[in-house]
Order: structure tokens, then sequence, then C-alpha cells
């Protein structure tokens, strides 16, 4: 279903190619706060087997980069724009479990397809709002320290999984004829992951992240 609106939104750019009256190119600087809560399971006294699950949570703030292209249709009562936003930046972070598990989890490949219907204020000044969706390769690299005194080592290699979820925002443009500038927030609610080991350790993981940008583009 994640696929099929990913689908939908990329084809509905390319047929909107043929009524498009603008062509936008840009880049943005956006900065985020990442928060993430969930579980993970430990080994449980004489068994292999998960036992219970400890909860835990936190955030990190990251700076990321991405490029997009829009086709914008102008409307007598609004502009409307659909857009393809891509991070193209990798962003890594070690994982200490404990009992449960350490590991190196990468994110990359972002990839946002998106409508942004937008209402002049002025001749130079509009406000927009933003409805997307979202979606990243997570790695999940150098499992290790999985014994504990009720268990074993576990043999996983790794795994490869995939984050998506909603995105909403809002911001301001400003044009200077071809040339425009735009400051916005969106919000990315992320679909909850899990990951379990070949121990039946199980790490579960929702993430939510809240970012400004700042986009410079041209219009052609």
């Amino acid at each position: 279903m994640n696929k099929f609106i990913l689908g939908i939104a990329t084809s509905c750019l390319f047929v909107v190619s043929a009524l498009a009256d603008t062509t936008n190119f840009g880049a943005t600087v956006s900065f985020g706060k990442l928060e993430a809560d969930g579980t993970n399971t430990t080994n449980s006294s004489g068994s292999a087997y998960g036992g219970a699950a400890t909860s835990s949570n936190g955030d990190m703030d990251i700076p990321l980069a991405s490029v997009f292209a829009e086709k914008e249709v102008e409307l007598s009562a609004a502009n409307i724009a659909f857009g393809i936003d891509l991070t193209p930046l990798t962003e890594e972070a070690k994982l200490g479990g404990g009992t449960g598990f350490d590991a190196t989890v990468t994110i990359e490949n972002q990839f946002t397809a998106y409508i942004q219907p937008s209402k002049a204020l002025n001749d130079s000044m509009s406000i927009f709002v933003k409805f997307g969706y979202s979606r990243a390769d997570i790695e999940v690299d150098d499992v290790s320290r999985q014994a504990t005194s009720f268990g074993t080592v576990s043999t996983d290699a790794g795994a490869s999984k995939t984050l998506e979820g909603p995105m909403i925002g809002v911001g301001f443009e400003k044009n200077d004829g071809e040339k425009f500038a735009r400051i916005g927030v969106t919000h990315t609610d992320y679909d909850q992951i899990s990951y379990t080991n070949s121990n039946s350790k199980v790490l579960t993981a929702d993430a939510e992240l809240t970012a400004i940008h700042l986009s410079f583009g041209k219009k052609f």
C-alpha cells in the first residue's frame, strides 16, 4: 500500500508535466530533530529466546541537505506544485543495547513525493502547505555483543529495512523574478520498524522527524 502511494504520487508528477506552467529546481538546507522510542528484548534465564522487553527513547539534532524538482500549475485561486525531494546524504548512528542490541544503523536515500498548494499574499510573497510521503533505506550492520550469561552470541550479519511515513508542512515563499526562496517546517511520522535476531531478541522503533527548511530555487 505504501509503495502504491509513492507510485501514484510519482506518476502524478509526470502527468502534470503536460499541464505545468513552470518547472522548479532547487536545493534545501534543513535542521531537524529526530525523536525515537522503542523496545528491545533480552535473553530469558535458561533460554535463548527473547525475555522481557525494555523501553527506551531519545532524540538527536541532525543537519540535512536535499535537492528537489517540481512541476507547478498556476490556477486562478492558487498554485499547486507536484514535487520530488531527494536527500542524498547518509546518517549513521551507533546503538549500544547491553543485553539487547549493539549495532550500527545507517539511514540513506530518503525520497519524498509531495503536493504543495500555495496562495499569493502579494506580488512577491506566498504561503504554502505541503503534503507528502517519505521513504528511506535503513541498514543494520555490525551486530555484536549479543551474548549474556543466559544465552549465546547471535550469528546475525545484518539486515535491510525500509523507513517510511506521511509528511506535512507549512511555509512561506519569496519570489524575485525567476528566483525564489522558501522557509518552512515539516513533520514526518515514520511507521514502526522491527528487527529480530537469531537469538529471537526483538528491536522495535518508532521515529518522528521535525525539521526547519531553508530552500533556494529557480523557475523555468
